[in-house]
């Protein structure tokens, strides 16, 4: 194993000792030194020292290790982590570079709202919504009064009108006698009456569509626009902004994934400033804000780690986001490791029983700022429990543990159908249509009303949970619960997580040997072929200079399957 700084050769003072682990268990510690420090003499020092003058200490130095021709591991120096300066030598730690734990250390601290600063450009969706409030009844009330009253009125004014057309029919016709004659003064008086009367039926006609227009407005505002983004979108422009590519088969069998980031947007007028119709500007910036659940590319993906029982990888430069057995079937390694207890040639496992849980909740938040999500709430929330198979005696079952699947997201609810308001308010636009129709100009409020079924729909202008939308076009498809809902997330990505499925057998600090080319492969792929089965390795040490490799794995073992059950308590 040979070392470079800044691709210059050096040696560190304790390089026979020198290896590395891999921890799968725990995110942020994918790949470290097996020791804490790395001790650099006086040349390295020098060439640290240099850099801190020269560039300072925020960015890290090129640290290569050669482990044979043609493999290589790229480090750098951390100079910001407990760098001990001596006069002779210096203690450094060394990360990975373009891997996991330095791609998390940064993706964590970078918010979308840094990327656009820097010029990133998302592709935005343009998400209608409609406002259905719930004052339906006082709502309903005043419809139904102004029904009657401009009713009644029309009906006066026509029964006025025929009865002055009757009037001045009845003054030209001709008096009998000899010879025939009409009184002109009545003609001239009646004329000017039937004017006026039909002057103000043609007024009141004007003002019934006026006033037909306003109450649309107001009970039916018109669909407006926030901007969104979909999570691939948002991911995969923040891997590129801090160097990586990405990949995700997850994502993209659930490509309308989309976040509807919560409504603000600085340096506006306020929205009582407006009038309710003049809303037609987006109140969102299409990615998430401070104010959001998601704020940082990292925090986004942990997110999405928790809502789809996924795990991400960093491999030579790529981020893939994957359900977490993704990589199960897809390895190529292949080891064969000695007993755990070498002294009495025996061997020794323990039971992964910490995965056992009692209760599985998955849930979606609750935002008390939309009520539709307290309305829609059944595809928010799903919960199962493991129950034994048998039972001898009662008291004596021991099952525990909870698996809280938190997710980030208040779901976004579709309108599927028209409130009893709308439906009752569509007759009295239909008919207005009708009467427009005659007069010539007609107006189409029905069609508006039918028009609103399928878009987003919220309680008021602004909300404050961040919401989790399943998109097509613009629009979520009738169908989108059974993408997005609890249920959902249990039946495609969680139900992996019964203990009856994921039984196994842990082995702790095993012995092995293996080459140089297969440690890579097992940092890209922690699953290997162990004695016919797939095992998935948690903890790997390796010290090339001792030809010494140390695991520890689990290997499947039904000791679970037949002896418990999941019972679904609410789906």
């Amino acid at each position: 194993m040979r070392h470079f700084l800044n691709d210059i050769e050096i040696a560190p003072r304790n390089i026979l000792d020198i290896g590395v682990i891999s921890d799968f268990t725990d995110r942020p510690s994918e790949l470290e030194l097996n020791v804490d420090k790395l001790v650099l003499p006086r040349e390295a020092l020098t060439i640290i020292q240099n850099h801190v003058n020269t560039i300072g200490v925020f960015e890290g130095i090129p640290y290569r290790v050669e482990m044979e021709p043609g493999i290589v591991l790229q480090y750098y120096v951390d100079l910001t982590e407990d760098a001990i300066y001596r006069d002779y030598e210096i203690e450094v730690k060394i990360k990975r570079r373009n891997a996991k734990d330095s791609f998390f250390e940064r993706a964590d601290g970078t918010s979308f709202e840094l990327m656009r600063k820097k010029g990133v450009q998302f592709q935005f969706i343009d998400v209608p919504y409609v406002l259905i409030k719930d004052n339906q009844a006082e709502a309903g009330l005043s419809l139904t009064i102004t029904i009657y009253v401009m009713t009644r009125e029309t009906i006066q004014a026509i029964k006025d009108l025929a009865e002055s057309i009757a009037a001045l029919i009845q003054a030209i016709t001709l008096n009998a006698g000899v010879p025939p004659s009409l009184d002109s003064g009545d003609i001239i008086a009646l004329s000017i009456k039937v004017a006026a009367q039909l002057a103000y039926t043609a007024a009141l006609l004007l003002a019934t569509i006026k006033m037909a227009q306003q109450m649309f407005e107001i009970l039916f505002p018109k669909i407006r626009y926030y901007k969104a983004c979909k999570v691939k979108e948002l991911i995969s422009k923040g891997c590129f902004y801090l160097g990586y590519s990405f990949q995700s088969n997850l994502l993209d069998g659930i490509s309308g994934l989309t976040i509807l980031p919560v409504p603000i947007v600085k340096e506006k007028r306020s929205i009582f400033d407006y009038l309710q119709n003049d809303l037609n500007f987006s109140f969102t910036k299409g990615y998430p804000t401070a104010q959001d659940s998601t704020p940082t590319l990292g925090s986004l993906i942990s997110a999405i780690e928790t809502q789809f029982n996924a795990r991400t990888k960093v491999i030579n430069g790529v981020v893939q986001l994957e359900r977490r057995d993704y990589w199960q079937n897809l390895t190529p390694n292949q080891i064969f490791p000695a007993l755990v207890i070498q002294d009495n040639r025996q061997d020794e496992y323990t039971l992964n029983t910490d995965a056992v849980w009692k209760r599985y909740y998955i849930h979606y938040q609750t935002d008390y700022s939309d009520l539709n999500t307290l309305d829609f709430y059944d595809p928010t929330d799903a919960e199962y429990s493991t129950e034994p198979a048998n039972v001898v005696n009662a008291d004596l079952v021991n099952i525990k543990g909870l698996n809280d699947v938190n997710i980030s997201f208040a779901l976004g609810v579709r309108k599927t159908r028209l409130t009893w308001l709308e439906q009752y308010a569509k007759f009295l636009f239909a008919s207005i249509d009708e009467v427009t129709g005659v007069f010539g100009g007609g107006t189409n409020y029905a069609a508006q009303i039918n028009n609103r079924i399928g878009v987003l729909k919220l309680s008021q202008q602004f909300f404050a949970t961040s919401k989790m939308l399943y998109l097509i076009g613009d629009k979520q498809p009738a169908n989108y619960a059974n993408f997005l809902s609890a249920k959902a997330m249990w039946n495609n990505y969680h139900f992996i997580n019964q203990i009856q499925l994921n039984d196994y057998q842990i082995r702790n600090e095993v012995r092995t040997r293996i080459s140089n080319a297969d440690f890579l492969t097992l940092l890209n792929n922690n699953y290997a072929e162990i004695g016919g089965d797939v095992c998935e390795i948690l903890r790997l040490e390796y010290i090339d200079e001792k030809s010494e490799t140390i695991i520890t794995y689990r290997r499947p073992f039904n000791y679970a399957n037949g002896k418990v059950t999941t019972l679904i308590i609410n789906e």
